[in-house]
Formats: C-alpha cells, sequence, structure tokens
C-alpha cells in the first residue's frame, strides 16, 4: 500500500460502523431479537460482525440465510426486517462505543475547517439518532444514509452525492472506510481512498484498491 504522508484534502467522508463506532453489540443484540421472535437460532458478536457493511436489508438477509440455511422469501423477510428495526430502534447506542480518538479526530479536523460527510448504508432512521447520541453529530454537514439513494455504496453515488453537497470535487479529498465496499466506492467516485485497518473488513484483501492504510484514528490525525 502507498506510503502514508501528510494530507491536505479539501473534504473527507467517513464511514459510520467499523469506521467511527463500534456497534456490533448492539446490532447483534437486535439481530437475536429478532431471530427469537421468529423462534430461529441466535447468533454470536462474531458472526454478526461478519454480516456488517452493506446496509439493513443484506444483514437481515444474512441472517435469516444463515439460520434457515436458504434464502428467506419476501414475507418472511419482511417480517424480520420489522422485528429487527424494533428492536434496534431501542438499542441503537446501549453499547455501542466510538472508536479511540475518534471524537479528538473530528474536532481536528474540524479546526482545520476541513468539510466532512457521514457517508453510510445504515439507514438514515438509526444513523442521525446514534450520531446525537454519541455527540458526533455536529461535526458532519453532510449525512448520506442507505436509503437515501436508490444505490448504495460500493455504488459511487453516495460518495458523489456527498461531495456535491459540500461543494467539493471528487479529486480533493478521501473517502476514509474499513471495508472492501468503502475502498470500491471511493475509487469508483475517483476520490481518495483511506482504509482503517480495525474494522469489519472480514479479512478481505483492499490492496488493488491502493488505499493509504492507517491502524488507528491517532494515526490519521497525524498525517491530516
Amino acid at each position: 500500500m502507498p506510503e502514508v504522508e501528510m494530507l491536505t484534502p479539501h473534504w473527507l467522508c467517513f464511514d459510520l460502523d467499523g469506521t467511527l463506532v463500534d456497534s456490533v453489540p448492539d446490532i447483534t443484540f437486535s439481530l437475536n431479537e429478532m431471530l427469537r421472535h421468529m423462534e430461529l437460532p441466535v447468533v454470536n458478536e462474531s458472526i454478526a460482525r461478519s454480516w456488517i457493511g452493506n446496509g439493513a436489508a443484506k444483514l437481515i438477509n444474512r441472517a435469516l440465510t444463515h439460520a434457515l440455511l436458504s434464502q428467506p422469501d419476501q414475507n418472511t423477510f419482511d417480517q424480520a426486517k420489522s422485528y429487527f428495526f424494533a428492536a434496534y430502534e431501542k438499542n441503537i447506542a446501549v453499547k455501542t462505543i466510538v472508536y479511540p480518538d475518534c471524537i479528538e479526530l473530528l474536532q481536528h479536523i474540524s479546526g482545520k475547517n476541513i468539510a466532512m460527510a457521514c457517508v453510510t448504508n445504515k439507514p438514515r432512521k438509526f444513523t442521525s439518532p446514534l450520531l446525537e447520541k454519541l455527540a458526533m453529530a455536529e461535526y458532519f454537514t453532510t449525512l448520506v444514509c442507505g436509503d437515501d439513494l436508490p444505490t448504495q455504496k460500493p455504488d459511487p453515488g453516495m460518495i458523489l452525492s456527498a461531495i456535491t453537497q459540500l461543494g467539493g470535487e471528487p479529486e480533493n479529498g478521501f473517502m476514509v472506510g474499513d471495508s472492501q465496499t468503502d475502498m470500491a466506492a471511493a475509487r469508483a467516485a475517483g476520490t481518495g481512498a483511506i482504509y482503517v485497518s480495525y474494522g469489519y473488513n472480514r479479512g478481505v484483501c483492499v490492496e488493488k484498491y491502493q488505499p493509504i492504510c492507517v491502524n488507528s484514528l491517532s494515526e490519521l490525525i497525524q498525517i491530516l
């Protein structure tokens, strides 16, 4: 991967789950509430972690496919979705935490007058309350969520929408994320890519996207 050097971006787009916050405990609890309602076996956090990153619909579908050993029909999916959404709405920030140095990073970027957006496949009804509860909402002038547009990451549309709202150009900033989904979206959008190695990437190699790689948010502070 490219050597890390000092960066001077005009804007930064951040993924949320696995990049800025560790939401696995609350997502796992809510998935298990869904599975219990449907009289299906519950799962542990490590399994749930491997399903996160492509939005709520794929998360639910993966959980059902795992439990049923086959693709769910539409009625089963719709029922499961209602159970998961109800549970997660009540438990969105019970055990979810911001990663170390996250708030310091956001303060650092804000102090440099670099525009910031949160670009997440998470539905808006969960994203906005989570950012508020974790005292992060004030740092993002732009928020693009998984149900705002017809497509989600790795399609570049969400990033391009955020850049337009920020008044920037693709080549003048970076998408920061923890997964192949984020890196592929960044490259498709024509932006820079910063990969945080500690998130929910399920061991997938992202080297082909040639991102800048950091192992912590404190490292990102040092190069901005």
